[in-house]
């Protein structure tokens, strides 16, 4: 029994390809007969009839073989159900991976062509605001010049109506005196120096005070005197009133600048720290740039890694599918010829020993 198991194995194996339902008994011993493996079993088949050995030995050896068989396949499907939950289990997550590569490609583009588009109009604003904080400066030297000019002609003019206030009163004191009676040779030099300050002032408010003087240095009497200081006394209050009106105004345009000036120095402000924040957004954009860059290659890569993956299990598992497949479909093919050599060893032992007659005589 021992020599027959690996014989029929053999048999089996020869005869799967060959044999079909169409073919007689006699047919199917026949191809087997012609391979030399299947001839050395038949002749051991030949050498049992011959001495009388039963034929359900070789029914259990035949029916051990199909057990066998479906034993393996369901190994082997069993096997091949597990290996498809992992493969389907593998490609998801590789299609789940590739989408994730796939979308992180998608926001790195449009973050890369968005933040490069901000990173145009930041520089377009930053020249934009380094012009206009240039035009600010000019404005305020500008400005500042005009009030620095203000006010130096108001000091100057200040200081000209204390002087010709000065002068009203020393004129004024001089008048006095000599109302007082006091000799005019005895105030010549003051009244001289009182007279040429007025002359030096060339202001059109003198004249008639100048005139005036000049009749009195010749001839001094009560009535002129009157006159003068009633003269002396208008041109003063308009001095005065012209002095206040030109502290006015410098108090008007120091006013009016302090106020443009706060103006354009918080103008000022708000530029310079725009300009700083622009110039600090160029940076982190270039930044996010380069970083978006540099992981779009990444996630590239990832991409084609994962993707490769993806193909060679699915070459694999194709691969694993065929072999199943053939493995599935050549036990079918054993087991066919396992229960035909039943067929022919169990209902028609009178073909096989007839056919191992023939064979003894004509072989």
């Amino acid at each position: 029994m021992t020599r027959i198991i690996p014989v029929l194995t053999l048999i089996l194996a020869v005869a799967t390809a060959r044999v079909t339902r169409s073919e007689s008994p006699k047919e199917v011993l026949a191809q087997i007969n012609k391979d030399s493996f299947g001839n050395s079993i038949l002749s051991v088949l030949q050498l049992q009839l011959a001495t009388g050995g039963p034929v359900g030995e070789i029914q259990i050896l035949l029916n051990n073989i199909a057990s066998q068989l479906n034993g393996d396949q369901k190994k082997a499907d069993k096997v091949h159900e597990s290996d498809t939950v992992a493969f389907e289990k593998i490609i998801a997550d590789l299609e789940q991976e590739i989408a994730y590569h796939q979308s992180q490609i998608v926001a790195l583009s449009n973050l890369r062509d968005s933040t490069t588009e901000a990173l145009g109009e930041a520089e377009a604003e930053v020249r934009v605001v380094t012009s206009d904080i240039a035009n600010n400066e000019k404005s305020f030297a500008d400005e500042q010049a005009t009030r620095n000019s203000q006010h130096e002609t108001w000091v100057r003019k200040d200081a000209e109506h204390v002087d010709q206030m000065d002068a009203i009163d020393e004129a004024s004191k001089i008048v006095q005196h000599l109302q007082a009676g006091v000799a005019f040779a005895q105030l010549k030099s003051r009244f001289e120096k009182v007279q040429a300050k007025l002359m030096e002032s060339k202001h059109a408010l003198f004249k008639p005070l100048i005139n005036a003087l000049t009749q009195l240095a010749s001839k001094v009497d009560n009535k002129s005197i009157i006159k003068i200081l009633e003269l002396l006394a208008q041109i003063r209050q308009q001095l005065v009133a012209s002095r206040a009106s030109l502290l006015a105004t410098e108090e008007r345009q120091a006013a009016n600048w302090e106020v443009q000036s706060g103006h354009l120095q918080e103008e000022h402000k708000r530029l310079v720290e725009r300009k700083a924040f622009l110039e600090n957004s160029i940076v982190q954009f270039k930044v996010t740039i380069q970083e978006a860059v540099e992981d779009l290659e990444d996630q590239t890569l990832f991409l084609e890694d994962a993707e490769d993956s993806l193909a060679i299990q699915e070459r694999w598992a194709a691969e694993q599918e065929a072999q199943y497949e053939a493995q599935t479909f050549e036990r079918e093919q054993q087991l066919e010829v396992v229960e035909r050599l039943q067929e022919v060893l169990t209902q028609k032992v009178s073909a096989a020993s007839e056919f191992l007659q023939i064979r003894e005589e004509v072989f």
